[in-house]
């Protein structure tokens, strides 16, 4: 069983580790987004079925773990039971103890008692029974000590008699108890070791429960990113598509120019510092996304968001992501600084996506998702990065 948990296991690494790899290689191996995502639904697929692998290994062990803290518990309140018991038979042996004891002590009284007798009538000469009879001065002193003596003679007979079956019947019944201690003792034993045995098992599959839960949270997190990027990418086809109907109804605007729009020429001086503009951005996160929109409500569409977030700080942009990519000055990839807008082209060869730059290799922008932030190493983005302007000054 081990061995097959571990074979899983490296089984679900390894459907793991191909999905990054094939994920990390999809810029070279699909050429467009519907390729994308026809390979993001078959890993998302793969690794759904290894989340659900995982899950129903995790259910099975804790069924397990259960059952077994369910026999742990038995087992302890059996040998707390067994405890019990022969700490009562304890207590009753100690008592047949006390009480054999006492008897001994009184048997030593009456035997001191008779001896007493003996002694006082050999130091007045009287060695027999039948002397202290012929010494009798009259019958009633020869029925008064013919009495005498026959209830000492008696009371010794009787006591060693009442000692006799007594020690008899304490010796048995402490053989009767030292035979049940000697059983309860050997259950308790027995039930312990058993009780470890379960606990060592228990804990072995408590730790394999923890693999487990651990392997599981992997696999999710694996299984949710693929559906994320799955849904990502429908959400850009429908934005590519949605976007190409707009465009192709909206009327050809010109964008010869740096001024086309009325968008700034060169790069403007921003009091506060670019780190305000960005603070500023990060306030519209989830705002919807909306061909045509410029302001919040009731969305926005990817230049309406940037003109809508320069234009609170004093700086003007054209309308459009083809004349905003006229706008400010030109700057290299290797360049980038925060605040610059970059340019992607999606649904048309030109600049017809913009957001802007929050440095290490991330944008903040409005897509199909709505306002959001983005990784610009992203398949999707890499491919389609078009330039960046720079209309804040340094």
């Amino acid at each position: 069983m081990e061995r097959k948990y571990w074979m899983r296991k490296t089984t679900l690494i390894g459907i793991i580790g191909v999905f990054l790899l094939v994920a990390s290689s999809i810029p070279v191996q699909a050429e467009n987004l519907q390729q994308q995502l026809n390979q993001s639904k078959q890993q998302a697929n793969q690794l759904n079925e290894a989340l659900n692998e995982q899950k129903a290994k995790v259910a099975g062990v804790t069924s397990q773990v259960i059952a077994l803290k369910q026999s742990v518990q038995a087992l302890n309140n059996s040998i707390e039971r067994e405890q019990a018991k022969l700490n009562d038979e304890q207590q009753n042996l100690k008592k047949l103890e006390d009480e054999q004891q006492k008897l001994e002590e009184q048997r030593e009284e009456h035997i001191e008692t008779l001896g007493q007798v003996l002694r006082n009538n050999y130091e007045d000469g009287v060695t027999t029974y039948l002397a202290v009879l012929f010494e009798a001065t009259s019958l009633s002193d020869f029925i008064d000590r013919a009495d005498k003596i026959q209830m000492i003679v008696g009371a010794y007979d009787k006591l060693y008699d009442n000692l006799i079956v007594l020690n008899e019947t304490m010796n048995n019944q402490k053989e009767l108890i030292n035979q049940k201690k000697d059983t309860i003792q050997a259950s308790i034993q027995d039930k312990t070791q058993t009780q470890q045995s379960v606990q060592q098992v228990l804990d072995k599959q408590k730790t394999i429960l923890a693999q487990l839960s651990t392997e599981e949270k992997a696999a999710m997190n694996a299984a949710l990113s693929a559906q994320s990027k799955v849904s990502r990418i429908q959400k850009l086809i429908e934005q590519e598509k949605l976007e190409a109907a707009y465009a192709a109804k909206a009327p050809t605007q010109s964008s010869s120019g740096a001024n086309s729009g009325g968008g700034v020429a060169g790069t403007v001086n921003v009091s506060g510092g670019v780190q305000q503009i960005l603070n500023y951005a990060a306030q519209f996160l989830g705002t919807p996304y909306v061909w045509g929109g410029t302001t919040a409500s009731p969305g926005f569409d990817c230049s309406g968001y940037t003109q809508s977030v320069f234009r609170q700080f004093g700086v003007k942009l054209s309308r459009t992501s083809e004349q905003q990519y006229l706008n400010g000055v030109s700057v290299s990839q290797s360049d980038l600084r925060p605040g610059d807008l970059v340019f992607f082209h999606t649904y048309s060869s030109g600049a017809s996506h913009v957001g802007i730059y929050v440095g290490k290799n991330t944008m903040i922008n409005s897509s199909s998702g709505g306002v959001s932030y983005d990784d610009m190493t992203d398949s999707y983005w890499s491919k389609r990065y078009l330039g960046a302007r720079r209309v804040i000054a340094p």
